[in-house]
C-alpha cells in the first residue's frame, strides 16, 4: 500500500505540473496574441498618419502655388495700375 500512496502522490504532481503548465503556456499565447495584435494596429495605425501626411503635403504645395500665383497677378495689376496711372519707379 505504501507503494500505492506514493504513486498517487506522484501523479497528483505530475497532473498539478500539468495543469498549471497548460495554464502558463495558454497565458503566454494569449500574451503573444495580444502583442501581434497591438503591432499590426500600430502598423495600421503608422500607415493611415503616412496618408494622411501625403494628403497634407499636397495641399500645402496647392496651397504654395496658389499664393505664388496670386503674388504675381497682384504684381500684375499693380504694374497696370502705375502704367494707367504714369508712375515711373
Amino acid at each position: 500500500m505504501h507503494v500505492n500512496g506514493d504513486l498517487r502522490k506522484i501523479m497528483a504532481a505530475l497532473v498539478t505540473a500539468g495543469i498549471l503548465g497548460s495554464w502558463s503556456f495558454a497565458a503566454t499565447r494569449a500574451s503573444s496574441d495580444d502583442i501581434e495584435a497591438v503591432r499590426d494596429e500600430i502598423k495600421e495605425v503608422e500607415s493611415e498618419a503616412k496618408e494622411r501626411h501625403a494628403k497634407l503635403a499636397k495641399n500645402v504645395e496647392d496651397i504654395k502655388k496658389t499664393i505664388q500665383l496670386e503674388a504675381v497677378a497682384a504684381a500684375a495689376f499693380r504694374a497696370q495700375v502705375r502704367s494707367a496711372l504714369d508712375i515711373h519707379e
